[in-house]
């Protein structure tokens, strides 16, 4: 494939993207057909077809003529089950929607040359001939033949599953060999473990190895969430428990001389609107639109149980480069033993040569600010002939090669072992010295002739971050410890983690090692900073606070961090900096790989738990209170107050724009002021009781009202009106009250413009219902003014009623979230 040393022109790419297209596999796209017709499969949509048919065919039975009026019951459950299947339907796609455009986000990039110049890309814009640049950690994104390369190692299990690294080298093929073997070429979906290199694209797409072996790929299907489980569960519960009622409300019909056909109706009309069918799909979109609002906050969550994870978190445990810090290097101070100017400028030439990074911004943010201050000082880089040692997070140093010299950079402490004739003690007092100032502290050396000679030492600053301080309190208030990890010198781990307010010990990777699981939880208790660590420290850190009952946060950014990221409660990989297989690993990926963003997930996570958690309050409350008037007044022999229809209408005006609206509302005040919740209670903790009430004084206000009517010689279409007018907005009011557990006077009411749309729209279909031909269609008829006063006082006194139950304590926690909550404070 024909390309140039600078890489391909922007006009030559557009002209191959038009003939090879995009670098991806064909994705099945889903039929928004299949998505509508998909609402249908429900349990208690083919008992609402039973009704159907039975209201087709009942006319036929009854040997009356044929009107219009005679298939009124069909038509309006036809078109109810039209309308809840199109409500569910945009649902749907929205969530997909969502999804979708997560995918596009947390999709990978790749680094080619282009014009000349170096450049990142969305993998998805390669094409043939494109000069690709890789580095560990890298996922490879297309086929292509190398160049160049140091040191390089893949991993392509997944495409030959070889369980070794294969190693690669840019030397020419001889003869045929098989694809385990081809050691000059690199594949699309295996992962760089080691080294560098260069290659050029020769397939793209279905042309790849892999694209060969599957040309289809679904769509990736996001597995349910232990939440959504958990509310599928509720609803067959529910279903069982409502059914039976139902059940028995028919039998009971049957045996007091109601119609058959009547009753029959009334039980299948009963059941669709007892159990909240919708719950999982309301779920999916509350956590959809969440993923959404985390994107616009930088935060990209890859796993859905990551959302409902965060709201445990009790221990944060972040990097400090880069996500405290600005991850923006610049060398604040120099020492060499000779104090001389010459000595000065080779230090400086050691920082640009033994380096990797590109300028302006491509790199190791270390490296570009070392570059930084060889251009400060005019000395000239040096070409790597060839990189002897990269840099690696477990030995701390890299070797590189320039003709008769090798350059030697890394942590003090490893590069003086190497070096003859410097006193160990003299470098250890400089880098203390720069340390305790906050520093990062790099050494320097040169090999020549067998000797291996000190040069000196640099001291770079990587200042907090700004609103990390405030991040950090926000965290504490919220009974999260954040923990400070670093690859940094103890005394400048210390330093920083002090300026933004992380308190307790510092602990170095030596200690560490000399630690037994049970002394290392005994240090855990009192400290919050560790530095000098690896990733197995990193590992062996995560698995003694689980092991401590902590849910722990882990952000990470390398190829070895892995292993963490996936390990964690939820793993946090670093968008900005981080590599392939590190965004692969964790559940949330952070485009700004900001430690204030951490927190501000962990309070988006809590206000999505809170908002389901009151939408499914919300819904169970509204939706029993119409199976216990229909009990009790077949046992008390009264005329129903509802006929099939008008349980049918109720559940279309209330259930589902509320139950979205509640899912959009804000967080409350106190969200980082509570404790983490336990990840064992259930989402209905403490609120049994509550639910209880609302559920029995609804059921009672309306049967009163109802009676009251009766009693009072009201017309039974007149009663009927009355009390479906009064159910509805009662319910509606029911909603305004869901929104928080502080009474509405202590909340503003105009916080959630989406609940006032949700009250609004139904109120005001009712009213149209009730002054229009449709009115006689669902046997109502208008209400007087008077009427409507009645309503509307008695649905806010119940609304009232329940604000004041808000004054009432919570009941306390359960036995078991009092043991987990100790666990938390050791």
């Amino acid at each position: 494939m024909r390309s140039a040393h600078g890489g391909l022109s922007t006009q030559e790419v557009n002209r191959r993207h038009e003939e090879y297209g995009f670098n991806e596999l064909q994705q099945k796209e889903k039929s928004l057909w299949l998505v509508f017709f998909r609402q249908f499969q429900d349990i208690l949509v083919y008992i609402l077809f039973v009704a159907l048919s039975l209201s087709l065919i009942m006319p036929f039975l009854d040997g009356e003529a044929l009107t219009v009026e005679s298939f009124l019951d069909a038509i309006i459950i036809a078109t109810i089950l039209l309308l809840n299947a199109l409500l569910g339907f945009v649902q749907e796609y929205k969530a997909e929607k969502a999804i979708a455009e997560l995918q596009k986000l947390t999709s990978p990039h790749s680094v080619v040359r282009r014009n000349g110049k170096e450049i990142t890309v969305a993998s998805r814009e390669l094409v043939p001939g494109d000069i690709v640049l890789l580095e560990a950690g890298d996922r490879i994104s297309a086929d292509g033949r190398l160049i160049e390369c140091s040191f390089l190692e893949v991993n392509e299990s997944s495409l030959t599953g070889e369980s070794n690294t294969a190693h690669k080298t840019a030397d020419a093929l001889r003869g045929d060999a098989a694809l385990a073997e081809q050691h000059n070429m690199v594949f699309a979906g295996t992962l760089v473990t080691r080294g560098s290199g260069e290659y050029i694209v020769t397939s793209t797409g279905v042309l790849t190895e892999i694209g060969k072996i599957t040309k289809l790929v679904a769509e990736t299907q996001l597995p349910e969430t232990p939440l959504q489980k958990r509310m599928k569960q509720l609803g067959k519960m529910l279903g069982a428990v409502v059914l039976s009622m139902c059940f028995f409300i028919v039998l009971a019909g049957l045996l007091s001389g109601r119609s058959g056909i009547e009753m029959l109706l009334i039980g299948v009309s009963l059941a669709v609107s007892a159990v909240p069918e919708g719950l999982p799909a309301v779920v999916t979109v509350c956590l959809a639109m969440g993923v959404k609002r985390m994107v616009r906050k930088n935060a990209l969550v890859r796993r859905l149980d990551a959302l409902e994870t965060l709201g445990s978190v009790t221990v944060i445990c972040a990097d400090k480069t880069g996500t405290i810090t600005e991850n923006r290097m610049e060398v604040v101070e120099e020492w060499t033993p000779q104090h001389s100017a010459e000595s000065l400028d080779l230090l400086a030439r050691i920082c640009a040569s033994c380096n990797r990074a590109k300028p302006p911004n491509i790199g190791d943010p270390t490296e570009l600010g070392l570059l930084a201050f060889a251009s400060k000082r005019a000395v000239k880089r040096l070409e790597i002939d060839e990189e002897e040692e990269p840099f690696s997070s477990e030995k701390k140093y890299m070797v590189t090669r320039h003709g008769d010299l090798q350059f030697l950079k890394g942590a003090p402490e490893v590069i003086v072992h190497f070096c003859d004739e410097i006193s160990n003690d003299v470098v250890l007092k400089e880098t203390t010295r720069m340390a305790s100032q906050g520093l990062r502290i790099l050494a320097c050396a040169v090999r020549e002739g067998g000797k291996t000679r000190f040069v000196g030492l640099v001291g770079m600053e990587d200042p907090p971050r700004k609103t990390v301080k405030k991040a950090v309190a926000v965290a504490l208030s919220a009974g999260i410890r954040t923990m400070m990890i670093t690859g940094d010198n103890v005394d400048t781990a210390r330093a920083i983690a002090q300026r933004v307010g992380i308190k307790g010990a510092a602990v170095g990777g030596i200690e560490l090692d000399r630690m037994t699981r049970e002394e290392l939880k005994e240090c855990l208790a009192y400290t919050s900073v560790f530095a000098r660590v690896s990733p197995v420290h990193k590992l062996q850190i995560l698995e003694a606070l689980q092991e401590m009952g902590e849910i722990v946060a882990m952000s990470g950014d390398g190829v070895n961090d892995a292993p963490a990221l996936k390990g964690a409660n939820v793993g946090v990989a670093m968008g900005k900096v981080g590599t392939e297989v590190a965004r692969e690993a964790a559940s949330i990926v952070l485009a700004d790989d900001h430690y204030a963003t951490m927190v501000a997930a962990v309070r988006e996570g809590r206000r999505i738990y809170d908002n389901i958690r009151k939408f499914v309050m919300y819904l169970l409350r509204a939706n029993f209170d119409e199976l216990l008037l229909i009990m009790t007044t077949i046992l008390l022999g009264m005329p129903l107050p509802y006929l099939p229809i008008h349980i049918l209408w109720i559940n279309l005006m209330t259930d589902g724009l509320p139950a979205l609206a509640l899912g959009m509302e804000p967080a409350e005040r106190d969200i980082m002021q509570r404790p983490p919740r336990p990840p064992t209670q259930h989402i209905l903790s403490g609120q049994f009781g509550r639910l209880t009430f609302a559920a029995i004084f609804a059921f009672a206000m309306a049967f009163l009202f109802f009676l009251w009517q009766m009693s009072a010689g009201v017309a039974l279409v007149q009663a009927r009106t009355t009390t479906l007018t009064l159910a509805i907005n009662f319910e509606l009011f029911l909603a305004l009250s869901a929104r928080s557990v502080r009474p509405f006077w202590r909340i503003n009411p105009f916080s959630n413009p989406w609940m006032l749309g949700a009250v609004a729209i139904p109120f005001l279909l009712q009213v149209i219902l009730l002054y229009s031909p449709l009115a006689g269609i669902f046997s109502l008829v208008p209400l007087s003014a008077m009427e409507w006063g009645e309503i509307l006082a008695l649905a806010f006194f119940g609304f009232l009623v329940l604000e004041l139950l808000k004054l009432v304590p919570n009941p306390p926690v359960t036995v078991a979230d009092m043991r987990w909550r100790r666990t938390q404070k050791g």
